[in-house]
């Protein structure tokens, strides 16, 4: 797969997130169509693997700025859903991810976006970081 290609894949795969904000806040219409099973099978193959990789960083970093802002708007009790230290690669965090989708074969029919969000949420506990982005 071309980088262009790639990053257009990427990109369609992520647009439906856009406005994430947290799984107990987003609307279901919001969330992409892709099933996690499906997701897995293409993280799972060489050739999804930038594809993968760039769904994984775009919902960490959405994750941390949904926690930013709303901090930033006054709300000091805002929960991070997940802590990525900023050093972690995104092969670790792919690694992770599928390992939880493989472990976790009741979500797979779920849409993509909650089950990723579990998966970083319990790979990457905010405990372990001391509750700080």
């Amino acid at each position: 797969m071309t980088p262009k290609k790639a990053l257009l894949t990427a990109l369609a795969l992520a647009l439906p997130l856009g406005a994430f904000t947290g799984v107990a806040q987003a609307d279901e219409h919001r969330l992409s169509k892709m099933q996690a099973g499906r997701f897995g099978q293409i993280c799972s193959k060489p050739q999804g693997k930038a594809v993968c990789d760039a769904y994984i960083a775009g919902m960490a970093d959405s994750g941390a700025l949904a926690a930013l802002n709303a901090k930033s708007k006054g709300d000091t009790d805002a929960v991070t859903g997940f802590c990525v230290p900023d050093a972690e690669t995104t092969d670790a965090m792919r690694g992770k991810v599928i390992s939880w989708l493989k472990s976790h074969q009741d979500v797979l029919k779920f849409p993509v976006g909650k089950s990723v969000f579990a998966a970083l949420h319990d790979a990457y506990p905010c405990s372990a970081q001391g509750g700080k982005l």
